[in-house]
């Protein structure tokens, strides 16, 4: 099968469906800039060659907007992924497991860069986005929970407010998969184990801000991202305290976007003690 029509295929698989949530924005400082209630809902036709996506955002004082787009696989379906209506350089690139990205594809002079990450788990999604402006700079940061089975979600906490830390001891360990810009993704490979330690996102990475969201979701990413300087972004949702998903991105010196990586994985604490 084609590296696209396989890429469209996890679209249709893992997305069509009504998504109610509820997005929050925040400042590069981690406070509140605004939050208000979603629905985003996917839907194709019975060929499933077109999909219509519609965004519904009800906001405290009452107002609602409301903007729909249109994806048809010959024309927005590429090889690079698919292509979003409204920025040319954005690409929706899908793993078969559920997790998934909107990314701009290339770092460009005087213009935005920003990266949505999914991660999904059956009837839940929660995606995170990460916005720079025109300069570089990080400009603001999103967090939108999301359920298909109605709203408001079972799951979901109602908290908005960032957390100053978290704990994330024990070892983790599973498998990593990466999928590059021209949509081949690699076998699983081992990830983590007994004799590897990992605490949540700090990995090292340089000049890195870490943002505690609720929910059990994180995010490291830069500062500030600049041509002829590689940079990542990441992202990671404790599903449950023996599970962990993890999406990491990855850019170029040119500012090209080059890879995306899943990791899968479980507590090894967790799976000792339930022996």
């Amino acid at each position: 099968m084609e590296l696209k029509q396989q890429n469209w295929n996890n679209f249709i698989a893992n997305h069509l469906s009504n998504w109610h949530g509820i997005w929050t924005r925040y400042s590069p400082q981690g406070e509140i800039t605004e939050s208000f209630q979603s629905l985003r809902g996917f839907c194709a036709n019975p060929e499933q060659n077109e999909i219509t996506q519609t965004n519904r955002y009800q906001y405290a004082d009452g107002k609602i907007l409301e903007k729909t787009w249109k994806f048809d696989q010959q024309s927005n379906n590429l090889s690079d992924g698919l292509f979003h209506p409204d920025n040319e350089l954005m690409r929706g690139i899908f793993f078969s497991s559920g997790p998934a990205a909107w990314i701009t594809t290339q770092l460009a002079l005087d213009s935005y860069l920003a990266v949505e990450l999914f991660f999904k788990q059956e009837k839940l999604r929660h995606s995170v986005g990460i916005i720079y402006d025109k300069q570089g700079n990080l400009f603001r940061t999103a967090n939108i929970r999301e359920d298909a089975t109605g709203f408001p979600s079972q799951y979901w906490s109602t908290q908005l407010e960032q957390l100053p830390q978290r704990s994330d001891s024990g070892n983790w360990q599973g498998t990593s998969v990466t999928m590059t810009r021209d949509l081949n993704i690699s076998d699983p490979i081992p990830t983590g184990g007994p004799n590897e330690f990992r605490t949540e996102l700090h990995w090292g990475w340089k000049d890195h801000q870490v943002f505690f969201l609720p929910d059990g979701v994180s995010i490291s990413c830069p500062d500030k991202i600049s041509l002829g300087k590689s940079f990542v972004i990441a992202a990671s949702w404790l599903v449950t305290s023996s599970q962990k998903q993890q999406l990491i991105v990855e850019y170029d010196e040119s500012g090209a976007f080059c890879s995306l990586t899943l990791e899968l994985l479980e507590s090894v604490f967790e799976k000792l003690s339930n022996k």
